[in-house]
């Protein structure tokens, strides 16, 4: 009788311990962050971009910190010169020296993606060229948070 209990005993262990093993429900993808999913020539626009940032901790904080940008650009009362120099200064310093000679063209296909809407002379911003920076760096955010 003892050994039919030791034995019983034993195979309801070893089936909790198996069940236990076997996961029943699929892990939740949380997303980092929600952005509308961009028009087809911002994303054949910003696309290149992203793919030169590798690491993924490097795409999540640059997807979070472009959000931030472009969210808040729009508000903004300013100048080209001025608009660049937020932009260089926030990223500064949110990222210190985290990036500093990790992705060599990156700073110059952003200042591309600034030229694009607002052209290279200095000038104050129309709204429509700070909805259109938005609606860039919007796109560059959403773009990093890709999967690849």
């Amino acid at each position: 009788m003892i050994k039919k209990l030791i034995n019983i005993r034993t195979l309801i262990g070893l089936i909790l311990i198996i069940a236990a093993l076997y996961p029943t429900k699929k892990p939740v993808e949380v997303a980092l962050l929600n952005i509308e999913k961009p028009t087809p020539d911002i994303i054949e626009l910003v696309t290149p971009m992203s793919n030169i940032v590798t690491d993924p901790t490097h795409r999540a904080k640059l997807a979070i910190f472009n959000q931030e940008f472009a969210n808040r650009v729009k508000n903004y009362d300013a100048d080209v010169q001025q608009i660049n120099d937020v932009y260089v200064l926030a990223g500064s310093e949110f990222f210190k020296d985290e990036l500093k000679d990790k992705y060599d063209e990156l700073d110059q296909i952003i200042v591309t993606l600034m030229e694009k809407c607002s052209g290279s002379d200095n000038h104050k911003l129309t709204q429509e060229e700070k909805n259109k920076l938005s609606a860039y760096f919007m796109g560059f955010a959403w773009s990093l948070i890709q999967k690849r």
